[in-house]
């Protein structure tokens, strides 16, 4: 495949990022828990309620016409400016599309706490249950995370294997139009960039994991069996998601730079492979979110019990705009997000804090030795 070829797979990849943010964004208030609408709790009858059915509509609309300007915007950009302002276009539309459905949130939200105190819509009580069922689908073991200890071996086998017909100056870097600007002479750390680059990624993958295996598992107090059924089912499929998204991550983007590294293979690939990565866990996070919804809960399924207007707890004093967890009283570390679907943390636990702390450090650390090369 020609150099011309791969930059423009990596492009079209880089282009397809913010279609699947749109969907993701645009589709988040119709994959919610029932019991939650924008962030607020509520009964499973405001699901189906028809000024807040609407509401829904709106956002999604909105996040939809918003994200479909950035794309013609980004086609726009590359027609007239070319590739690199295209790629730049293209990745400031992802934070700017995620930005537009946080604000659009609060808007509706506020529309939805309104509602809720028109109706005078109150938990009566606690109502907290929890099933015990062996047969329940299960997520995958944290054992197969040990498949990137095998990625990481073999990545530093390959180095050391290689390291005597490595070019004299390697190039490390290349932009986004996939030309080479950064070369360092040949060295034997250069051996060990692409197995610490894959140890960033399977820690960031595992944790990911674990966060799937502990994470609080809501069930629905009038539904108990059905609605741990299909949090278990979601699980599942989120583990499967994540262990292929860090596989897929790992070989392709720490050992193709190893092989870029080596002179075996074109570094472009390398781009090409980490784009495919990031398309690959967009694609899979969008695809369980329409697929299973939250829980299951979206509107092809038919709901038992949707005309009951109770609600068996309301934690809205928890959470802040929505989206941020903050319960001292709380022992969970990963909670369900109450907007979209996956998980969010309490921000109340130390360990929350430890733990951004530690990611924050190692992607300092990561950068002072790359800038050390």
């Amino acid at each position: 495949m020609n150099d011309n070829a791969m930059a423009i797979i990596t492009m079209a990849m880089w282009l397809l990022l913010p279609v699947l943010a749109t969907v993701s964004v645009a589709a988040a208030p119709w994959t919610t828990d029932r019991h939650e609408l924008f962030g607020v709790t509520v009964p499973r009858a405001a699901f189906d309620d028809t000024s807040l059915a609407g509401l829904r509509r709106y956002y999604s609309l909105a996040v939809g016409c918003f994200g479909g300007l950035s794309a013609l915007t980004g086609f726009g950009v590359w027609r007239g400016f070319g590739l690199t302002a295209a790629l730049w276009s293209a990745a400031i539309s992802l934070v700017l599309i995620t930005a537009f459905g946080f604000v659009w949130l609060q808007r509706c939200r506020r529309e939805v706490i309104a509602v809720k105190a028109e109706r005078g819509w109150k938990a009566v009580g606690d109502r907290r249950v929890a099933v015990i069922d062996d047969s329940l689908p299960k997520p995958l073991p944290l054992w197969c995370d040990l498949a990137y200890i095998a990625i990481i071996a073999a990545t530093v086998i390959v180095g050391y294997a290689g390291y005597a017909g490595m070019p004299q100056y390697v190039p490390i870097h290349m932009n986004m139009v996939s030309a080479v600007d950064v070369w360092v002479g040949k060295s034997p750390w250069l051996i060990w960039l692409a197995p610490v680059l894959d140890l960033v990624i399977a820690i960031v993958i595992t944790v990911v994991h674990v966060a799937v295996l502990r994470a609080k598992r809501p069930v629905d107090p009038l539904q108990p069996q059905r609605s741990a059924w299909r949090h278990a089912v979601t699980s599942r499929a989120w583990s499967v998601c994540a262990l292929l998204v860090g596989v897929a991550a790992t070989l392709g983007v720490g050992l193709t730079l190893q092989l870029g590294l080596l002179g075996l293979v074109p570094l472009d690939a390398v781009g090409a492979a980490g784009m495919f990565a990031v398309v690959l866990a967009f694609a899979g996070c969008t695809v369980i979110a329409m697929f299973y919804g939250w829980n299951g809960f979206h509107p092809t399924n038919a709901e038992n019990g949707a005309d009951d207007e109770t609600m068996p707890r309301d934690d809205d004093r928890y959470w802040y705009a929505g989206g941020f967890y903050f319960n001292p009283g709380d022992s969970a570390v990963w909670v369900p997000k109450r907007f979209g679907t996956g998980w969010t943390v309490n921000l109340a636990r130390p360990s929350v804090w430890f733990g951004i702390v530690a990611f924050l450090a190692l992607l300092a650390v990561g950068a002072f030795v790359l800038a050390m090369l």
